[in-house]
């Protein structure tokens, strides 16, 4: 045998130990490979079972939930009030059988037990804890196993299709082993070192990947997330932080128990801590718009504002859509004392609202109930922040302290005010003509008195007797005030709001009936009825006309 002959024998003995080697290794990778994709099936089959189970907990408890509400104590409600009026009738064998079958009704639905109900409180169920026992827990808890095996499902799919890329290149190397066979001296150790070299990187590669963690469910900390948010669902939000930390304790960096506890802190009134959790639910994989959109907001009522601005501008551009953080950012941007730019964001946020209520009325749909209720939220954000410049924060309101307002007050107060009035004007105007308001409106009123009109023994009236305090158990108010400019048959429109939210009851709307200037009477009442009162409070009347805000005042029910 001649040297050349045993170099090339010695060759071929090492390329079929190569192509052998990786026979094996292709083999290992291939059951790997197999393993993770069954692993990822297997999870991503659990997460459908908890999608599908999810939505059925929380379709059927919402059903329930409204069969009991609507159906069972409406029922209740409507014969305890007959059975009161049957009384101050003087009819008590009337009242006895409303109250049989009021009480009858009472035994089919635990919506009349206890902890949910006691009708001598005189109060309705407690819907919130019934609807947390009856669907909000067990859907969060289904939710969360979706989402915790859905997770699962794609590290397990991410590491099996990882292994196809190494099989690939396997195949390659193999087939670089092959052709060196065909080839003889220089380039056949390229072929060889090409392959060995690929052949290393794809062990290495396979070795990394098989390190990484998986992620895994915790059974136990999915329970203790689930009995918080049900808990915080009715507003016990101490024991929902303790549940959250329980979720926590047992799956550390657990990004929606961090969420959910940051919003426990935050109903609690601790700023501090609610952005400590939801910063915390960012870093750990929280990326959405509505941890940003809280974190904006608590940043903003820290005093934190150029935060806010900087957080803000991040979730629009994430979802330019969000109307309210539109407006969160022009309130942030107003007390940096970025003047033009906050009454720019305030517009643009305008413009989009009339043009989101004009697309819906051309498809024949109505906004959603968030529409209106961001609309109204932003305008009562600046009411607060005017009455806490003033000095004259209410226990309601949430504001950021006067302390941490470092621009021209003055010009804050001026921008805060025209904007206020053009939020109500826009909200006003798109819920009742679906257009933006009327500017050419030439109505003014004068400030309103508050009064309770005195009747003689025969029930005539003698006077109105003003003040800005009244006693608990009145059932009706009248309105006072001078105005002129009026046109007749323009649209009028009365709003009431109870410690800073509406009572849509206490709404009227009509046609101007008076003359063009005078002295005008509104009562708002509720004298229809034996039964209800002013409940105390401090209340605030808003006069509109052609959906333009003229006046508005305030009195207290004591």
């Amino acid at each position: 045998m001649t040297e050349t002959t045993s170099t090339q024998t010695r060759a071929e003995k090492l390329i079929s130990f190569l192509i052998a080697g990786m026979a094996i290794l292709a083999a290992v990778i291939t059951t790997l490979q197999t393993y993770a994709a069954g692993k990822g099936n297997q999870a991503e089959r659990l997460s459908s079972q908890y999608a599908i189970q999810a939505m059925q907990a929380k379709a059927s408890g919402q059903t329930r939930v409204s069969h009991d509400r609507q159906g069972a104590y409406q029922a209740w409600y409507e014969l305890d009030l007959q059975a009161l009026g049957a009384d101050l009738a003087g009819d008590t064998a009337a009242a006895a059988r409303y109250r049989a079958v009021r009480d009858h009704i009472a035994t089919l639905s635990p919506i009349f037990a206890a902890p949910y109900f006691d009708a001598a409180s005189g109060f309705g169920p407690d819907m919130s804890r019934y609807e947390s026992d009856v669907y909000v827990v067990e859907s969060a808890r289904l939710s969360e196993k979706f989402a915790a095996y859905n997770e699962l499902g794609n590290a397990w799919d991410n590491r099996a299709n990882t292994f196809i890329v190494h099989l690939t290149l396997l195949a390659v190397t193999l087939s670089l082993y092959g052709l060196s066979t065909t080839l003889r001296g220089f380039m056949r150790g390229v072929f060889i070192g090409l392959g060995t070299i690929i052949a290393a990187v794809v062990v290495l590669w396979a070795l990394v990947v098989m390190a990484l963690p998986i992620p895994s469910v915790s059974e136990e900390a999915i329970n203790a997330y689930a009995d918080g948010v049900g808990k915080a669902w009715y507003g016990d939000t101490s024991a929902a932080i303790a549940d959250f930390d329980r979720a926590l304790a047992t799956q550390p960096g657990y990004a929606n128990a961090l969420y959910e506890r940051g919003n426990a802190y935050y109903s609690n009134g601790d700023y501090q801590s609610a952005l400590a959790n939801y910063e915390a639910a960012q870093k750990a994989g929280r990326s959405d718009t509505n941890v940003g959109w809280n974190l904006g907001w608590t940043y903003y009522l820290v005093g934190r504002f150029d935060d806010a601005v900087d957080t803000d501008r991040r979730v629009l551009k994430q979802d330019p859509s969000l109307l309210g953080v539109r407006f969160n950012l022009a309130l942030a941007l107003s007390v940096r004392g970025d003047f033009s730019e906050a009454e720019a964001e305030y517009y643009k946020g305008v413009n989009e609202a009339v043009a989101e209520v004009t697309q819906a009325h051309e498809q024949g749909v109505q906004p959603p109930s968030s529409f209106w209720y961001y609309m109204d939220a932003s305008a009562q954000d600046l009411e607060n922040l005017l009455l806490e410049l003033d000095g004259n924060a209410k226990p309601w309101s949430q504001v950021p302290n006067r302390g941490a307002i470092t621009s021209d007050q003055a010009q804050l107060r001026n921008l805060a005010t025209s904007m206020f009035h053009l939020l109500k004007d826009t909200t006003t105007a798109l819920e009742f003509t679906g257009a933006a308001p009327n500017p050419n409106v030439t109505f003014t009123a004068g400030a309103f008195q508050f009064a309770q009109e005195e009747l003689d023994s025969n029930g005539e009236f003698v006077r109105y007797n003003v003040a800005a305090t009244f006693p608990s158990g009145i059932n009706s108010m009248v309105i006072l005030f001078d105005y002129s400019g009026a046109t007749p048959g323009q649209s009028e429109i009365w709003k009431v709001y109870r410690n800073g939210y509406e009572d849509p009851t206490l709404r009227t709307i009509g046609s101007w009936g008076l003359l063009e200037s005078g002295a005008g009477a509104k009562a708002i009442t509720y004298a229809y009825s034996d039964l209800f009162i002013f409940a105390s409070g401090e209340y605030t009347v808003e006069l509109y006309i052609d959906s333009r805000l003229i006046q508005r005042g305030t009195f207290i029910v004591e």
